[in-house]
This record gives C-alpha cells, structure tokens and sequence, in this order.
C-alpha cells in the first residue's frame, strides 16, 4: 500500500526564532511538545510554507527571517502519492523577491508552487478570526480553491490587481476634485470576467463543502447540534457591472469599490441563529474544526495528492475523552500525515499510545534544545 503524500524531512536556516535545525518526520503522526513560545507553532507554519509557499500567520515574507539574521532558508524533501520524491527549496533575503525551486529548478512565478503540496492549518486564531472578520472567511475560500484549482488564483491575481488600480484611480479623482467616468468603467469591464469566474468556483465550492461540513460537525458535535454555511455575494442577485455601476457615486464619495467580489463572505450559522450569536467556546472550536476537516476532505476528494493537516494547540481546554475522541476520527479516517502541537507533554501521546499508532514526538525546550523519541 502506498504511503500518502508526507514530508520527510523539514530543514529551517533563520526561520522565526530557529537558528537552524533538521526533522526527520514520520509518515503518519508527528507530535510536537513543550511549552508556549518556544517554536511549536513556528514549526508548523514552516510545514505550512514549505507546503503553499507562504506563511500561514503573516503575510510578509520578511517577518519570518529570524531576528538580526539577513536571510531564511526552508527545505523540505516531500513523498507525493506517486511515491516520488521531491526537494522543494525557499529562500528569502531581505529587500529581495522570494524564491522557490523544485529539484533544483527554480520556479519564474512563485503561484506554480501553490497546490503542489496540498495541506490544511487549523489554529487557535481561526477560531476568533472566522467569527469575527470576512476578510478571513474570504481567505478561508481562497486557500481552499487555490489548492486545486490553479486557474483560480489566476483570476484572483487579476482581479486584485484591478482592484488596486480602481481605488487608486478614485483617490486621485478625490485629490484633483475631477472624475473620468470612462476610464473607471474601462477598468471596471476589465474586472468582470476574472469575477464571474471567482463566483462561480467559491459557488461551487461551498455547494461541494456545505453537505460535508454537516455531516462532519454533527459527526464532531455527537448530533447536539445543527450547523450549516451559506455563500453570501453581490453576485447571486445582480450582474458584476450593473452592481458596481449602482455604487458609482457611492464609490466615488468613500474612494474605494465598495461592492464586488471582494466584498463576498460567508456566514456561519448553528441551529438557525447566526455562529457568533448562538455558540459557547466549545461549540465554536467544534464548528471551527468541522469547516477545516470538511476544507481537507474536499481538497482530498479533488487532488491527486492526499493533503497534510496541520493541528496547532487545538486541544487546549478540551476534556481528554474529547481529545481521543477527534484523535481516533482523524487517524481511522484517514488524514494522511498529521502534525500535531500540544503544550501538554503527554495528552496526545497516552492516546496514541492507547490507539497503538506509531509517531516522532519532538519535545521542544528550545529551538536550541529539541529531543527526538521515535514509537
């Protein structure tokens, strides 16, 4: 039987707080341990970017080189379904454009890396950030459908780019107190297809989750609860033209495109009533986790390889019957490779131990300080 898609080992040169260090990592299960702040989460977000090509925390580059340090440097030696093995290289130096090769081969747009290596983060910030802001629910859409639809960020690239060009334009307008309806609606004409295109996959995509995302949060939750998503867009009731031609004089009082694709959320409900209304803490990490676990199912279903899932301190104030629990779910429904970090020494190992699953537990002191025990 063929080992799903796993990264073999993990090297980071000036990454956060590592100076440097080399992973050598199990197939299936890699628990990471030790207390807050000493690199666990850093760890992780290295997988995740070896993975997407960037971090799942920050969105620029330079924030990840280590302090007083002028470069990083990330390896990761990746085992696709195929069993082939791959090098894949990121470099960052400070004032200088990232790179990424394969094998020695560097890539000319650092979006040919992205959905190669498919994988899933869930964090103790989606928690607060799903709930409290759209900006995060889009993101959630875009990291799903940029993994397997390369097509899409394509069109996402495009669209932001006219976007930026359209607001910059009205702001000028507002400074020089003069307006050129022309050359908006010429910019305007040219967002529409890369739009349409993004509705129709986020559409698609949240027809293809929402079915899944119920079974497994009722699956998570033990039926106490209903949960659903619902795709909110300008989009599902007007045309993308006539919508922004609408809000052309609103645009151009607030000097910013105030309706578009960029304004599309989602919105998280639980037995009818709206997620950040309705739900205790516990409920929200159970719907937080059942969106994420739905997310990796649907990559899975679509890519050729079997995606990585990332659990960073997720069992924090969970009971340890609710821990073995999601544990067993994630291990016989097969999650492929999983990293696992826990600030409690021996919660997850006693449970994988009673589960008798093999694992590399990485007890982490410091970054200067990491053991490695092999089971």
């Amino acid at each position: 039987m063929k080992t799903p898609l796993h990264i073999k080992g993990l090297s980071l040169t000036n990454y956060k707080n590592y100076n440097q260090h080399v992973y050598e990592l199990h197939p299936k299960v890699n628990l990471i341990v030790g207390l807050n702040g000493v690199g666990k989460t850093n760890l992780l977000d290295a997988a995740y970017y070896s993975c997407i090509g960037k971090s799942y925390f920050t969105n620029s580059d330079r924030y990840n080189i280590r302090k007083g340090e002028d470069f990083l440097r990330l390896e990761g030696i990746f085992i696709n379904n195929e069993e082939e093995k791959n090098r894949v290289v990121i470099k960052v130096e400070r004032d200088k454009k990232k790179s990424i090769s394969l094998d020695g081969k560097k890539y000319q747009r650092i979006s040919e890396h992205v959905g190669n290596y498919p994988c899933v983060m869930i964090s103790p910030i989606d928690v607060q950030g799903l709930l409290d802001a759209s900006e995060i629910r889009r993101k959630f859409l875009d990291q799903s459908i940029i993994q397997y639809d390369r097509d899409y960020l394509r069109q996402l690239l495009q669209y932001n780019k006219l976007l930026r060009q359209r607001n910059t334009l009205l702001k000028q307008f507002a400074e020089r107190r003069n307006y050129n309806k022309l050359l908006i609606n010429t910019i305007s004409e040219k967002m529409a297809t890369p739009a349409a295109q993004i509705f129709e996959a986020r559409k698609s995509f949240v027809n293809r989750i929402s079915d899944q995302f119920s079974d497994t949060y009722k699956h998570i939750s033990e039926d106490k609860e209903q949960a659903r998503i619902e795709y909110k867009s300008t989009l599902h009731d007007v045309d993308f033209l006539d919508a922004l031609a609408e809000s052309n004089e609103r645009d151009r009082i607030l000097q910013r495109t105030t309706k578009g694709i960029h304004k599309d959320d989602l919105r998280l409900i639980m037995n009818n009533d709206l997620l950040k209304v309705y739900a205790s803490q516990g409920q929200l990490k159970s719907f937080v986790m059942a969106l994420k676990l739905s997310q990796y199912k649907i990559i899975q279903s679509v890519h050729k390889n079997t995606p990585i899932l990332l659990l960073d301190d997720i069992f924090d104030k969970l009971d340890q019957e609710r821990v073995k629990y999601i544990i067993d779910i994630l291990l016989k429904e097969d999650y492929g490779q999983l990293f696992i970090s826990d600030t409690n020494l021996y919660r997850v190992e006693n449970i994988l131990q009673i589960l008798e699953t093999n694992y590399h537990k990485f007890v982490i002191e410091s970054t200067e300080d990491i053991s490695l025990e092999k089971h």
